[in-house]
């Protein structure tokens, strides 16, 4: 996309190189985090056939493994941590597999029984039929369906995962999430494309098996990213959806499917989202082909974003565990982000009735010194319990 397309505010853009950054190849990366063999928040990637595991060392990241699929990764997710540290799980053209650490390398753990021409394209996971174990949602391209496969009782490697059901929906489908809601099992959204319109179905388990749901049909853009997180302030967890029309919808579920907050236009399309904990707060990150991830502080309040983060063109996204953002770019790079370090400021707790004039007074820096560190794209809204770097004087 061209760079007029890069988004701009009268506040400050942070523009900045990632804190760790390795190529992989040439194409787009697909990226997942979880605790595979430390508790910080290890980054898997992949693309192609080959998946590599990187763990934080410091301030650099260390490969610690590297997988060759069978076949084409088609999606990625890390977790099913149960009795076992988290797995990395892939979606391929007609299963999904998983990899496991045992004494320090990666080996292959579960995997499903072979579906032709399925094309799983998207996961998540999720407790969905409340067993206390997570499970796998797939949406299965090619078939028309989302497939959902739970763990055995007793985890062990080598063993099929057990299919729970297969589910066809209107059209084809395109992403899955799993949304925890608040005194309930989770749902399962499904985002599906019928003749060129786009729509949104949700599933939930019950003892006559799944479900449907409320349904949004009609979506007003193309789909391209989907999430589920705490976006609105409410019990449970809410829907966000990225289009091709660069804007962010945020969604309620209820008795109906309902759309509470459009984010203005953040680029020529949405490639990715992510929730999770940047910075100390609970965030959505929206990532774009121009090279750009916008946070939105939780809960979403207003159409425009709280920070913005220079990046390569984003294919991929993912928070860590440990708060970092990792990046799989569209040419076949994996960047790691986090706040400065020490030596660039020092983190301040924003308490009431903090202004970053006065912080800038108090310290000896300017207002645009701090928004710049701290990528904040609008300066008047700083809220108590925020974490900011103070550049030093």
């Amino acid at each position: 996309m061209a760079e007029s397309m890069k988004y701009h505010r009268g506040g400050a853009e942070m523009v900045k190189d990632p804190q760790w950054e390795t190529r992989v190849n040439q194409e787009p990366v697909l990226v997942g985090s979880g605790r595979i063999f430390t508790g910080e928040g290890d980054v898997a990637a992949a693309s192609g056939r080959r998946i590599g595991v990187f763990a934080p060392e410091n301030n650099i990241y260390r490969q610690q493994a590297v997988i060759e699929s069978p076949a084409a990764v088609l999606s990625l997710a890390v977790g099913l941590g149960n009795r076992t540290p988290d797995q990395v799980v892939a979606g391929t053209p007609d299963r999904i597999l998983t990899w496991s650490a045992q004494n320090g390398t990666i080996v292959p753990f579960w995997s499903t029984a072979p579906e032709a021409e399925a094309r799983f394209v998207h996961l998540a996971l999720g407790d969905v039929n409340g067993d206390g174990r997570a499970d796998i949602v797939a949406a299965a391209a090619g078939t028309g369906a989302f497939y959902v496969y739970e763990q055995p009782a007793e985890p062990s490697a080598g063993m099929t995962m057990q299919l729970l059901t297969i589910r066809l929906v209107p059209g084809t489908p395109h992403k899955v999430a799993v949304v925890e809601r608040a005194g309930a099992l989770p749902l399962i959204a499904v985002a599906y494309q019928e003749e060129g319109r786009w729509g949104i179905g949700t599933f939930y388990y019950t003892e006559r098996g799944f479900e449907a749901g409320p349904e949004l049909t009609g979506l007003p853009a193309g789909m391209t990213a989907m999430t589920a997180g705490r976006f609105t302030g409410a019990p449970g967890q809410d829907l966000a959806w990225g289009g091709d029309d660069g804007r962010v919808r945020i969604l309620t579920v209820n008795e109906t499917i309902s759309t509470v907050l459009t984010t203005e236009r953040l680029g020529g399309t949405i490639t990715a989202l992510t929730a999770g904990t940047w910075a100390g707060q609970e965030v959505m990150g929206a990532g774009t082909p121009e090279g750009q991830v916008f946070f939105y502080r939780a809960p979403v309040i207003s159409p425009s974003p709280d920070r913005v983060l220079s990046t390569g063109a984003v294919n991929d996204l993912t928070l860590t565990p440990g708060g970092r953002l990792a990046v799989g770019t569209r040419d076949g790079r994996v960047q790691v982000f986090w706040m400065p370090l020490a030596s660039s400021g020092f983190p301040y707790l924003v308490q009431p009735g903090d202004t970053l004039w006065a912080l800038a007074q108090r310290y000896h820096t300017t207002v645009a010194a701090i928004a710049g560190i701290n990528g904040l794209v609008q300066p008047d809204r700083i809220y108590p319990g925020e974490i900011l770097i103070i550049p030093q004087a």
